[in-house]
């Protein structure tokens, strides 16, 4: 049928070009003119309808009308345009392009340890889910989940979840902190029970599970200063007993949190003349630089600080170089 249509469009348009060829064409000859085009227009248009695709085929009228309008109102241009277009369409149609996201399920929360090495959930997901999932019982799962998480990253989510409105959510959080703290005083009380008590090393051990209590966030207020005190003390001891660049420079960093600069100052000092790399020693010493007022001596020391691309101290010394040039 559609080759039967193809040769009556021919003779029809070849029938209506050649009166139009004529000299002199009467209103007759027009007239013959108008039907043999309006033929040829006609089953043009009814075989470009059957070769389109089922999606715009309808609405009927509507789809042959915008064909017939054209194929007749531009005689041969009309015709061999949409027919190229088709043509082009049907048998080279453009690539599909490839879906940008794809659906899929809720990824469940770990609940073992052994989970989550192959879990899909960081610190950012949990965080996330805290924050902002209306669900109680999934941000108690997220609460659980970050218990096996490493405990420096752990603390800040856990006490992010004691903010949660749900009693349920921030007992969680807390019996996790609590057996946290509760883990490292174990080891200290342990520690101090040793039957050897006059070794440096066992001092250090000791004022690090207390430092360790204050980095992690565990302690406030007066139980942290409680804390960095008594880091301090063992520190002293394991100076007296044996003086090791490691123990100054764990000195020198507790005597920062303590607000003492002077006394951070020298021990920091002490541990870079006593072996320890500038690099090392230099963003204690820039910060008690900074907390004196000698911005010029930080932004020395900030110069000493590491270079590698995306570090965070490596921005810090940036910053700083950008301020004193």
């Amino acid at each position: 049928m559609k080759i039967w249509l193809i040769l009556q469009t021919i003779l029809f348009e070849s029938a209506s070009l050649y009166l139009l060829g004529a000299q002199d064409l009467s209103l007759l000859g027009w007239l013959s003119y108008a039907g043999s085009h309006g033929a040829a227009a006609g089953t043009f248009t009814f075989l470009c309808w059957l070769v389109l695709p089922g999606k715009y085929k309808q609405p009927v009228i509507a789809s042959m009308a915008f064909i017939f309008v054209i194929a007749f109102s531009m005689p041969i241009v009309g015709m061999l345009g949409l027919a190229t277009i088709f043509i082009t369409a049907l048998y080279f149609p453009k690539d599909k392009v490839v879906a940008l996201w794809k659906r899929s399920d809720v990824l469940e929360l770990p609940l073992h340890p052994d989970q989550m090495e192959h879990a899909h959930y960081g610190a950012a997901a949990l965080k996330d889910i805290l924050l902002f999932n209306p669900s109680n019982e999934r941000r108690q799962i997220a609460v659980n989940a970050c218990r096996f998480l490493p405990e420096k990253v752990a603390i800040p989510l856990l006490k992010l979840a004691l903010t949660d409105k749900v009693d349920d959510v921030r007992l969680l959080a807390y019996a996790a902190i609590e057996k946290i703290e509760f883990s490292i005083n174990r080891q200290i009380e342990v520690l101090k029970k040793e039957k050897s008590p006059e070794r440096a090393s066992l001092h250090f051990q000791i004022a690090e599970l207390y430092w360790e209590l204050c980095y992690l966030g565990i302690a406030d207020g007066p139980l942290r200063l409680h804390y960095l005190e008594q880091a301090k003390s063992y520190l002293l001891k394991a100076q007296e007993l044996r003086p090791s660049p490691r123990s100054e420079l764990q000195l020198g960093k507790v005597l920062l949190e303590l607000q003492d600069y002077d006394g951070a100052t020298q021990y920091l000092e002490q541990a870079l003349h006593s072996g320890l790399l500038m690099k090392q020693v230099a963003p204690y010493l820039a910060e008690a630089a900074f907390a004196q007022g000698d911005y010029d001596h930080a932004a020395l020391l900030v110069s000493h600080l590491p270079t590698e691309k995306g570090e965070a101290l490596n921005e810090l010394r940036e910053f700083w170089r950008r301020e004193t040039h």
